[in-house]
């Protein structure tokens, strides 16, 4: 997290450089540079068009290009032109069908990593459970769930499926709790990656003539993916990342931008900032759409957003593990997210009896990559409090959607975000002999940005002066900021100072944290 100050984040994911990827190469082949700066080829090699092999125009895998890349990337742009769907033969599958695909890729995917992972087929073994016995879809049931914790365990390629001959681009998560996880990244993964943020961007409105400012923090995160989509569908990208908010606003204004995505709390406070300097994003720009994900946010968000910056709003979904960007996006409908299932399988269960809840129930989701050949990401527990529906979508999509994440089955909070837990906290403070017994979480939105501030109990508060007071909460912040990346506001309490249950709103029911956020 940077340019913390006073405990309110900028809404940014992870750290970042000056927010810009001038030079750098993503998964290179031959040498040749993939998703680079303006005025290089994007993602080709020997010829193929970015986000497909064999140089396909038409979303998927195969099918090699006649002619000149040129050509037919411009031939493929003008035939697309009027869809509404950026690959509608699969966007729009028959449910029976796009379930059977399902089944055959979850085959596929389960056999693979129970022959190709030591890990998983032992996880297996003890869940009694062999590839033949996945007949049907159903039978995910029989399968094991794979937690967070089992991704730390097998640190850092335990559950990886290929050779490193095979891998052309590594990100991680954030490594908030402990080492961060590795994602691995074959050539197969970064086509259906960009083709599915292509599905996406295609599917709230953008086309080529658009310009893309992408406002997510750039290097390990895995927000790149909306580039890769974009590019794929022939959208241009302003890599802009975050931090130098003065340059970002210029950015939007002078470049002619059309389309933002970022945190919903990062695209408010570029708006603020903007109309500290007599810059009314919303008028000034020509800014239309903007797509927000990365943390939670309201229904009564998306007005703010659209009054701010004058942009339609759309919420997306991702979980880093699953390369973030790319799993499930609103269409203009704005009913919920649809999710590409040919790609991903979602159940939705309940987070105690781990049974499967009524259609639009709220439940967790658990998520299977049906299509990665480098990690074994099988039914993993996201903790994500949310709804599944497979009815008709007046789109014409026919995947299913999951609605707006809601809460969280564990403790977790998503601030700015970072995901933080109230033990990761804990873990800090008793370190410190000054710790009395209690402490609280309290987070609240200010100038559009969460703030954490931690109100802990001290042994000898009293007799502690003002200055040793501050030097132990700056100690305090300091080792807060090292573990979780957040710099918290520091409260110092006497001992039995603090409640022993909060109101807990909405996100949480952890009784150390009070989040004040509205839901």
């Amino acid at each position: 997290m940077s340019r913390t100050t006073d405990g309110t984040t900028d809404g940014t994911t992870h750290g970042t450089t000056d927010g810009t990827t001038g030079g750098t190469t993503h998964g290179t082949t031959g040498g040749t540079t993939y998703g680079t700066t303006p005025g290089t080829t994007h993602g080709t090699t020997g010829g193929t068009t970015h986000g497909t092999t064999g140089g396909a125009l038409d979303g998927t895998t195969g099918g090699p290009v006649g002619g000149g890349v040129a050509a037919g990337a411009a031939a493929g742009a003008a035939a697309r032109a009027g869809r509404t769907c950026f690959d509608p033969e699969n966007e729009t599958l028959a449910p029976d069908a796009l379930r059977a695909l399902q089944l055959e890729r979850l085959q596929q995917v389960v056999a693979a990593a129970c022959e190709r992972s030591a890990v998983y087929r032992e996880m297996c073994r003890e869940a009694g459970v062999e590839p033949a016995d996945i007949r049907t879809l159903d039978d995910v049931r029989r399968l094991p769930f794979l937690e967070k914790a089992a991704l730390r365990k097998t640190y850092p390629a335990g559950l990886r499926l290929c050779g490193l001959d095979e891998i052309i681009e590594v990100h991680s998560t954030s490594g908030t709790t402990g080492k961060p996880t590795p994602i691995w990244v074959t050539r197969r993964e970064m086509d259906a990656w960009a083709l599915r943020n292509a599905r996406s961007l295609w599917m709230i409105g953008l086309r080529p003539g658009d310009l893309l400012q992408n406002c997510f923090g750039y290097g390990l995160p895995t927000s790149i993916g909306l580039q890769y989509g974009a590019q794929h569908a022939g959208i241009g990208v302003v890599p802009a990342g975050i931090g130098r908010q003065e340059l970002l606003i210029d950015l939007i204004v002078d470049l002619g931008v059309t389309a933002l995505c970022t945190t919903p709390s990062y695209g408010l406070y570029l708006a603020d900032k903007a109309k500290e300097r007599g810059i009314d994003l919303a008028t000034d720009s020509n800014l239309r759409i903007g797509l927000f994900g990365a943390e939670p946010w309201p229904e009564s968000g998306r007005a703010r957003l659209t009054a701010a910056l004058g942009v339609d709003a759309f919420n997306e979904y991702g979980m880093g593990e699953f390369l973030g960007p790319g799993m499930a996006c609103e269409c203009p409908v704005k009913d919920g997210m649809h999710v590409w299932s040919d790609h991903l399988l979602v159940e939705c269960i309940d987070p105690e009896t781990c049974e499967p809840v009524a259609d639009r129930a709220p439940g967790e989701l658990v998520w299977t990559s049906l299509t990665s050949d480098s990690m074994a990401m099988i039914r993993y527990r996201s903790h994500d409090i949310s709804s599944l529906s497979w009815a008709p979508c007046a789109c014409g999509r026919t995947h299913p959607k999951i609605g707006r994440i809601t809460g969280r089955s564990d403790d977790a909070l998503s601030i700015g975000g970072l995901v933080v837990f109230p033990s990761q906290i804990e873990e800090v403070l008793v370190r410190f002999d000054e710790f009395g017994s209690n402490f609280c979480l309290v987070v609240e939105n200010v100038s559009n940005l969460d703030r954490l501030t931690l109100q802990v109990e001290i042994r000898g508060f009293d007799e502690l002066s003002d200055d040793g007071k501050a030097r132990l909460a700056r100690k305090l912040a300091s080792g807060v900021k090292a573990t979780v990346g957040v710099t918290p506001r520091m409260e110092l309490h006497a001992p039995y100072a603090l409640p022993r249950e909060t109101a807990g709103q909405g996100k949480t029911a952890c009784h150390r944290v009070d989040d004040r956020r509205s839901c």
